[in-house]
C-alpha cells in the first residue's frame, strides 16, 4: 500500500484490495495541509485510475469553512473530472461538530451521479466501497 503522509495532520493511502484512495486525518489540519492532503488524493487518483476516497475525519477537530468552500468549489470539479463517483466516510460517533461539517461538504454533490455514506466502523465502510 502506498502512503504519503502530510505533515503532522494528514496521511494519503492507496488501498489496492477495494480499490479506493484513504485520506486520514488528525487534529486541526492548517489550510495548507488541507489543500495538500486533497491534491495528493487527486494525484493518487490519476495514478491508480480510482474512483472511490475513503475519507476518515474519526480523529480530526474541524475544517474551517474556508477549507470547506475550496473542497466544494475548487477541490471537487477536478475530483469529477477524474471519475470521483464514490465516498465513504468515517466519523467519530456522536461528534456532532464533524458531522455538521461533512454534511455541508456532501450538500453539493449530485446523488444522481455520487455514491456517499458515514460510518463509524471502518470495516464497514471498506465492505461497502468493495460492493458500489
Amino acid at each position: 500500500m502506498e502512503a504519503v503522509v502530510i505533515g503532522e495532520h494528514c496521511k494519503v493511502s492507496y488501498i489496492e484490495e477495494v480499490p479506493c484512495i484513504m485520506i486520514q486525518w488528525f487534529g486541526l489540519p492548517p489550510t495548507e495541509e488541507f489543500r495538500m492532503g486533497c491534491n495528493t488524493v487527486l494525484e493518487m487518483m490519476k495514478k491508480y485510475s480510482a474512483t472511490k476516497v475513503l475519507t476518515d475525519n474519526s480523529h480530526v477537530k474541524v475544517f474551517s469553512v474556508t477549507d470547506q468552500k475550496w473542497l466544494n468549489e475548487t477541490w471537487l470539479p477536478k475530483a469529477e473530472a477524474l471519475g470521483y463517483r464514490v465516498s465513504a466516510t468515517l466519523i467519530a460517533e456522536g461528534d456532532p461538530f464533524i458531522t455538521f461539517a461533512v454534511n455541508n461538504i456532501m450538500a453539493n454533490r449530485n446523488p444522481n451521479k455520487f455514491k456517499a455514506r458515514y460510518f463509524t466502523k471502518y470495516d464497514e465502510a471498506i465492505q461497502w466501497l468493495k460492493e458500489c
